[in-house]
């Protein structure tokens, strides 16, 4: 049962998607992301939860970061574009019990030739790839 990391509260994942699909409902659909957005940022923390479950820690990082990129406009061609699309920017932090990794670590896993990203999920697969999870 996925637990909301702000009160310790476990929840249905019915009522995690739901709220999920609510958060995402409410967004403007700006032309592009700002880090600050507290639309983006609730739904990365509600995907985060909805993710996670029994997942191996290698799809949880990979969630987070998904999570962590959602709303973000692609293609993300540079790397400073990639860390500015973080809600806390290089600052950003996936955590799974004893492991954590910021964004700017995880940037450094990157190369040019990886730009531009066209998703999320392909940020989260070439990240976890490297870091050998």
């Amino acid at each position: 049962m996925p637990t909301w990391k702000y009160t310790g509260k476990d929840v249905s994942a019915s009522k995690a998607e739901k709220s999920l699909n609510a958060i995402k409902s409410a967004c403007f659909g700006c032309d592009s992301h700002d880090p600050e957005c507290s639309i983006a940022k609730a739904a990365g923390d509600v995907a985060l939860m909805v993710d996670s479950g029994d997942a191996s820690v290698k799809d949880q990082i990979h969630a987070q970061i998904t999570g962590a990129l959602n709303g973000a406009k692609f293609p993300i061609k540079t790397p400073e574009a990639l860390i500015a699309a973080f809600p806390d920017g290089a600052d950003t932090t996936c955590r799974v019990g004893d492991l954590s990794m910021t964004a700017g670590e995880a940037g450094t896993l990157l190369k040019k030739s990886d730009f531009p990203f066209k998703s999320a999920k392909e940020v989260a697969d070439v990240i976890v790839e490297r870091a050998g999870l």
